[in-house]
């Protein structure tokens, strides 16, 4: 264990990502990304100029060029639209949510540390909030895409949380299970916890190294019992 051998120690707030982090869905995104490359192509984008990108990063690609063409109102339309087919595909998947092994132990040892919570999600509230429920995941603050304008890697997602939690950078740490997560937190100013999953390959974290990486949330709980005692 690196990181001043205590990756919480002098922290007040810890930020996570939901998905894959704290629960599994088994949302389809292969699914989603097509979804948004056909509605790229209809609006006369090829898919080949969109593949390389995550499926928000589409759908701000598609407006924009949609904004930068003069169409204003039709951008508009069309991100109304791939929001609405995005919601549809998350909120099948919610209701079947399952937590990640040692998740609520973990958050409780967070919260008797005295270590506020908070989850930044690139998920849809309505669908979030199903899984949520059903996984008992407990937090102070959540921010899903529907509460921000730019949504993580782009720092304001974490910023708003820790400001909602009056919490400065500097003493919050952003734990998540993809690059993107760790990408957020370096340029918000946070410490960061790569989770790399069983499914993912050994450098997975190449992209954007995290402070630490993980491969599994139980290995954190001896960190923060450390600060309870």
């Amino acid at each position: 264990m690196s990181l001043m051998n205590n990756p919480f120690e002098g922290i007040r707030a810890v930020l996570f990502d939901m998905d894959g982090t704290l629960v599994e869905t088994d949302i389809d995104f292969p699914l989603m990304k097509r979804e948004m490359l056909v509605l790229g192509e209809r609006q006369g984008i090829p898919a080949s100029e969109l593949q390389g990108l995550d499926i928000l990063a589409v759908v701000n690609a598609i407006v924009d060029r949609l904004e930068a063409q003069g169409r204003a109102d039709e951008a508009v339309r069309v991100r109304e639209e791939a929001f609405r087919t995005l919601e549809r595909i998350e909120l099948a998947h919610s209701d079947a949510a399952y937590v990640i092994p040692r998740a609520i132990e973990l958050l409780g040892a967070i919260r008797r540390a005295g270590i506020k919570i908070g989850i930044v999600t690139r998920n849809c509230r309505s669908a979030v909030q199903v899984s949520l429920d059903r996984t008992g995941v407990f937090y102070d603050v959540l921010l899903t895409r529907d509460d921000v304008r730019n949504t993580k890697p782009h720092p304001e997602h974490l910023l708003l949380a820790l400001e909602a939690l009056g919490v400065d950078p500097d003493e919050a740490l952003m734990i998540g299970d993809h690059w993107m997560d760790v990408q957020g937190g370096r340029a918000a100013g946070t410490r960061t916890i790569g989770f790399l999953r069983p499914d993912r390959p050994e450098g997975f974290f190449d992209v954007c190294p995290p402070d630490l990486i993980i491969r599994g949330l139980g290995e954190l709980l001896p960190c923060v019992e450390r600060l309870i005692e």
